[in-house]
Parts: C-alpha cells; sequence; structure tokens
C-alpha cells in the first residue's frame, strides 16, 4: 500500500513549477496531494521584504516560509518545498532540510531594454530587493543607482516593460530557467515584450547561498517523510548548500546578508569562494578547498580566512 504525503508549497509560478519537478521526482515513491499556502511575504509585494519581516515579527526571509512552518507543526502537510535561497540560515529546533533536488545554474541575469551592464549610461536604475546584488552591483558599476523591486519572475520583468524610469532588474537565473525564459540575448515576457538577458559574471557577480537548490523541509519528528524523500536527494547539491549555509551560520549572516558564495564539487573536491560586502561597499573574500566528505570544515576553513 503507498504512503500518501501532502506537499505544501507558495503559490507563485516559480513555486509551483518546483512543486511539480518535486512532484515528478516523486512520481512511483508515493501518493501525493499539493496545498498551496500563502505567506506573508506574498501579501505584501509593495513594501521592502525587511518591512515586512519587521511588522510580522519574522526575521531573515521567513516571510516566504513562515505560513508552511505552521502548517508542518499543525499536520496540515508532511514537507514543504522552498527555494533554498528563501530559507533562514538557522531552522528553529523542530525542522530541517531533509532533501535537495539537482542544483539548477546559480548564476545572476541582468534584464533591460537592451545595454549590458558596461553599457548601461551612467545614472542609469536598476531594480532589485537583494542587498548582495545591490553591493555587487555598484562594486562594479558605482555610477548606477539601485532602486528596491519586488514581485514575482513575470511582475518584475513587466515592470522593465512599463516603467521608463527602470532600466533593468536582476533576476535568478534558476528561476528564468525553470519558467522557460531565455537567459541570453532576446528575452520575451508574458505580455510578448521583448527585453534582454545578460548573464553576469559568476566570478564578479557571486550567487547567494543555496541559489539554484530546490529544498524538502520536514518536521524532525517525521521519519516516514524524511525516509521517502532520501530516495530524490541529490547528494552533491546538499554536499554543497550543507557547506554554503553553514559558512552563513558561522558569519552569524542571513538570507538579506550581502554575502555571495560559489560552490563547486571537482574530484571529489569542494571548492568555496566567498565574497562579504560591508554596507559601505567594500568587501573581503576568500577561498577554501577539501573533500567533499568534510563540508562543514572547509565552510569552518573559509570562515577562518575570513575572519
Amino acid at each position: 500500500m503507498s504512503t500518501h504525503l501532502t506537499l505544501g508549497t507558495r503559490g507563485s509560478a516559480l513555486a509551483l513549477c518546483q512543486a511539480e519537478m518535486t512532484e515528478t521526482a516523486l512520481a512511483g515513491h508515493c501518493d501525493l496531494t499539493r496545498q498551496v499556502i500563502v505567506t506573508t511575504g506574498d501579501k505584501r509585494t509593495d513594501v521592502p521584504l525587511a518591512a515586512v519581516a519587521a511588522a510580522s515579527g519574522v526575521v531573515d526571509k521567513g516571510v516566504f516560509i513562515k505560513e508552511l512552518e505552521v502548517a508542518l507543526l499543525d499536520g496540515e502537510i508532511d514537507f514543504a518545498v522552498h527555494s533554498l535561497k528563501d530559507v533562514p540560515t538557522i531552522l528553529e529546533p523542530e525542522f530541517e532540510v531533509c532533501a535537495v533536488l539537482p542544483r539548477a545554474p546559480t548564476g545572476d541575469i541582468l534584464i533591460t531594454r537592451g545595454p549590458s551592464l558596461l553599457d548601461l549610461p551612467s545614472g542609469a536604475t536598476i531594480g532589485t530587493s537583494s542587498v548582495r546584488r545591490k553591493l555587487q552591483l555598484l562594486h562594479l558599476r558605482p555610477d548606477l543607482k539601485v532602486v528596491d523591486i519586488r514581485g514575482n519572475v513575470p511582475t518584475r520583468l513587466q515592470k522593465v516593460v512599463d516603467q521608463p524610469e527602470l532600466d533593468g532588474t536582476i533576476l535568478a537565473e534558476a528561476g528564468l530557467v525553470r519558467l522557460g525564459y531565455q537567459t541570453q540575448g532576446e528575452l520575451q515576457t508574458e505580455n510578448g515584450d521583448t527585453l534582454t538577458a545578460h548573464l553576469l559574471d559568476r566570478a564578479e557577480f557571486l550567487p547567494a547561498a543555496g541559489q539554484g537548490a530546490v529544498a524538502m523541509e520536514i518536521l524532525k519528528s517525521n521519519e516516514t517523510a524524511r525516509e521517502i524523500l532520501a530516495a530524490i536527494n541529490h547528494e552533491e547539491t546538499m554536499i554543497r548548500i550543507t557547506a554554503e549555509r553553514h559558512f552563513l551560520a558561522l558569519l552569524q549572516a542571513g538570507c538579506d546578508t550581502p554575502v555571495g558564495v560559489d560552490s563547486q564539487v571537482v574530484d571529489g573536491q569542494l571548492r568555496l569562494f566567498a565574497r562579504v560586502f560591508e554596507e559601505n561597499g567594500s568587501h573581503t573574500e576568500a577561498r577554501a578547498e577539501g573533500p567533499t566528505t568534510q563540508a562543514l570544515q572547509v565552510a569552518q576553513s573559509l570562515f577562518e580566512r575570513l575572519a
């Protein structure tokens, strides 16, 4: 007799796409029901995330998972599917990330009405709600103006089309790929408008910890869900995100801390590279490497090199 699990997800196009990916991976392992849950971060898209978090009493990007965790505690769902970069670095003790799907590309994409990063005119305005993206952007082009912008992927693309004062925005490569958008050259919006996608150099523009990873969160006490989800866990991705998130924890950094982390697994070795920004735009960076079996130690070494 097949086990039945209830999957919880946000209702954005990207979240639903990631839920479908998870359901496909779990086909044959269990019966599934999907429950769409509206989170605090989904309810208020007209103000910055920091203001939403302060008003709702949550820290970090818990605004995107709070209601899903309540549903886990209440037994309404057995596991939640998240974009890992939206999950706080340190979870409450009842919860754990028990599995991840194979990681998508981790880069960032600049979307404009044409010009590349180097070709944007001085004073051009780029919209992003990410402090990491803002400070890396200003590090490369201090003459640009950065403003806060929120909304799902189609909404932010349309804002670049509709708002002449906005010259571009920056989005995760993974989200664009999963939703079927081009990540280089001409990109068509849902309304048929044409924009241009520019893949930013990952060596100069480091991704967020966990970017491109889809994660499953459960109650630690739910052994059945853990056992079933273990069947779809992608080991290399888990190694990489474990190191990246442990490094953030050592820094006492959250999802909104201006830290870029890049990781690779090559010939059994885990390579980490991090760049940590201060609010004034200055930064420090370091690299560390070690066996994939020692992900936490590699993260510790990286932290010590930046301390």
